[in-house]
């Protein structure tokens, strides 16, 4: 059995978190909930998360499959420098954008995955020190 890539591992699961974000914020929005205003921050949220996490990281052993159009967002990425390619920053980023959609039930299922993602950013952060 090989070692477990978990940034990889990471970056799948956050783009999930960011769909599944997007989703539960539009069904809110849709349906009129109460805290629309969450569902819209919601939307917000995966969005960008999905924008952040959409170029896929190279594998340290093996290769890898770029997505379609994955070169346009990795300049992106890239510009921010530290901010967006720092585990550690991304772990704290993430946990942050989960907290004020975790207030409505339409998108408590994309909060709970995008903390998990959190998670393992932080346990890839602090095993690569």
């Amino acid at each position: 059995m090989g070692r477990i890539e978990w940034a990889m591992w990471a970056n799948e699961q956050a783009l999930a978190a960011g769909l599944i974000l997007v989703t539960g914020g539009i069904v809110a929005v849709a349906a009129q909930f109460k805290g629309w205003v969450f569902a819209a921050y919601a939307i917000a949220a995966g969005v960008f998360v999905c924008l952040l996490e959409y170029p896929r990281g190279k594998r340290v052993k093996g290769s890898t499959m770029e997505r379609c159009g994955q070169k346009y967002l990795t300049a992106v990425v890239k510009v921010f420098g530290p901010l967006t390619r720092n585990y550690y920053v991304r772990a704290i980023l993430h946990a942050a954008l989960a907290v004020p959609a975790g207030f409505l039930l339409s998108t408590i299922l994309g909060t709970a995955c995008l903390a998990i993602a959190s998670g393992i950013y932080l346990l890839v952060s602090t095993s690569s020190l």
